[in-house]
């Protein structure tokens, strides 16, 4: 069986492709976005997707995929070509968030030839309008922010349903939402540290239409 990443790349280009063809005006983050929130963590006999964890042993070593493993999961690409909301960014919120590593800007300047002074250089990778959210360590409480738009052609009503990490509450805000076509809405997520944990630990927060 040819697996991996080699086999994976062609088939994620195709249907990236098909998003484009679908939405001309798509960003490349609003295509990620589509394949990503629409991508299952269940394999095709409904359970969860494992992951290798010996070369030696492949078939004896394979435990629950986390994201670092499966990042979101089995492409969808029925639902990836109807997302409903999509999370985008633009070019300058990446220069942005690559200006604001510190000692980027020669590097940056070597491979974009943009001067970082141009930028905005305080957005942060939790700050990326991304579907996802990643903190390297969480101290105390932290709010992040991510923007959804409509795309589904049509009025409807979400509600917002999560599981928070180990150690950590969630809660999101607002809970119930209507978005008409075209139309935006700003979510805040507010974390709270509830244990000490060294171990990285995965939560999910999921956005469910009336349609």
């Amino acid at each position: 069986m040819m697996s991996g990443t080699s086999m994976a790349a062609p088939h994620i280009a195709g249907l990236a492709a098909l998003i484009k063809q679908k939405f001309p005006n798509f960003s490349p983050a609003a295509i990620a976005s589509a394949l990503s929130t629409t991508a299952s963590q269940n394999d095709k006999s409904g359970g969860p997707i494992m992951a290798q964890r010996s070369y030696a042993f492949p078939d004896l070593s394979q435990t629950p995929a986390t994201p670092f493993d499966m990042g979101s999961g089995f492409v969808n690409a029925t639902g990836a070509l109807n997302p409903g909301l999509i999370f985008d960014s633009s070019y300058d919120d990446y220069m942005s968030f690559l200006c604001g590593i510190n000692g980027s800007a020669p590097v940056v300047l070597n491979y974009t030839g943009q001067n970082c002074l141009l930028y905005n250089s305080t957005l942060y990778g939790p700050d990326l309008n991304l579907p996802s959210i990643t903190l390297a360590k969480l101290n105390q409480s932290t709010i992040v922010q991510r923007t959804v738009q409509n795309i589904a052609g049509n009025n409807e009503t979400y509600s917002v349903g999560w599981n928070a990490p180990f150690g950590v509450s969630v809660k999101v805000t607002p809970t119930h939402f209507s978005i008409g076509n075209g139309e935006k809405q700003v979510l805040s997520v507010i974390l709270n540290a509830t244990a000490n944990n060294s171990v990285a630990s995965f939560g999910k927060i999921g956005l469910f239409g009336d349609q």
